[in-house]
C-alpha cells in the first residue's frame, strides 16, 4: 500500500475560524455539509453559550440578524431546527437549545490548537 503524508501548519485569523473549521470537518464526516451562514449560527451559539430562557433566545436571534447571518427570525430558527434535527443541537425545551459538546466541547483557553489525523477509507 502506498501512502503519501500531507503536512501542513495552519494559523487561522481568529479563535471563531478555528472552532468553524473544526465543526465543519466534523460534520463532513457524518455526510452533513453545512452552508457557510450555518457555520456562522452554529458557531454563533456556541460562543453565546447556548439560550436558556426567551430573552436570550430574542437576544440570539438579534444578534443573529444584526451580524446578517439570516435576514428574519424564522430563517433562524429553521436553521436551528435543522441542525437539532441532527442532534449537532439540544434542546431539552423550546426556548432552551445549545452545541451539543459531542460536535464542540467546551473550551475555556484563549488558544485552541486541532491535531487531526485525517485519512480515507
Amino acid at each position: 500500500m502506498d501512502i503519501k503524508v500531507i503536512s501542513e501548519k495552519l494559523l487561522l485569523k481568529d479563535r471563531k475560524d478555528v472552532l468553524r473549521l473544526h465543526l465543519y470537518s466534523k460534520l463532513l464526516n457524518e455526510g452533513v455539509v453545512p452552508y457557510e451562514k450555518d457555520l456562522d449560527i452554529l458557531v454563533t451559539l456556541y460562543e453565546y453559550g447556548g439560550y436558556r430562557n426567551n430573552k436570550e433566545q430574542n437576544e440570539f436571534f438579534t444578534l443573529c440578524l444584526d451580524n446578517s447571518l439570516k435576514k428574519s427570525i424564522q430563517s433562524i430558527r429553521n436553521t436551528l431546527a435543522k441542525y437539532t434535527d441532527l442532534e449537532v443541537l439540544d434542546k431539552p425545551k423550546n426556548t432552551i437549545r445549545f452545541l451539543n459538546e459531542k460536535w464542540l466541547p467546551k473550551l475555556d483557553g484563549n488558544r485552541i490548537v486541532l491535531d487531526y489525523k485525517i485519512s480515507h477509507k
